[in-house]
């Protein structure tokens, strides 16, 4: 079992796109699901450790009310030089350090972590399986700039910077592929569920 607790610890990744949202909140029906970027959202807010620890670093633009203008970050940690690089490792282990102690908290037999950058984080050890959600790039490009109205060469420019699809299919456990439909998708993740289950006896 994993290194967090004597329960199964699954993660889930994908890029930009992928459709991820809807794996977890079909899993959240029965089992429950930690979001990363929510984790990531709560530590930015006002006062919080990640708020403090990029204020003091300087590598953050506030706006009026001294909250962290995100629209601002996310332009910098793509357009100044190792911004990015900075500000994740400033994130990554505040967020590590909250991914382990929700775990620890949880009774459920399976439970999972909607972890974006998982691979790119180096943090597969804490896993005991790894589902990865792929699409078509087209589609992904598509989604992101329908449902998270980026413009093309942003919606472009977020996937340049995530790990090629074809290699986290190599590293992962179960591979969802989300180019169709909602029913061939849940589908894929209902039998995927059920194979975890059989494996802690369920």
């Amino acid at each position: 079992m994993s290194i967090l607790s004597k329960k199964k610890i699954i993660g889930l990744t994908g890029s930009m796109g992928a459709g991820k949202s809807q794996v977890s909140k079909y899993v959240a029906k029965r089992y429950p699901v930690l979001d990363c970027d929510q984790v990531n959202a709560h530590l930015l807010e006002k006062g919080q450790k990640g708020y403090q620890a990029l204020v003091k670093k300087a590598l953050v633009p506030l706006d009026e009310k001294g909250n962290i203008d995100k629209v601002q970050m996310a332009q910098q940690m793509f357009q100044v030089a190792d911004r990015k690089q900075r500000i994740e490792d400033l994130l990554h282990p505040l967020i590590l350090n909250e991914m382990q102690t929700w775990a620890q908290a949880q009774t459920a037999s399976l439970v999972f972590m909607e972890v974006p950058l998982l691979f790119e984080s180096h943090v597969e050890s804490m896993f005991d399986s790894i589902w990865c959600v792929v699409t078509n790039q087209d589609i992904a490009l598509d989604r992101l700039q329908k449902y998270r109205h980026f413009t093309a060469s942003q919606a472009q420019a977020r996937l340049a910077y995530q790990m090629d699809p074809e290699v986290k299919i190599r590293k992962s456990d179960v591979v969802i592929y989300n180019n169709a439909g909602l029913d061939g998708l849940y589908a894929q993740v209902q039998k995927a569920l059920e194979r975890e289950e059989s494996c802690v006896g369920l």
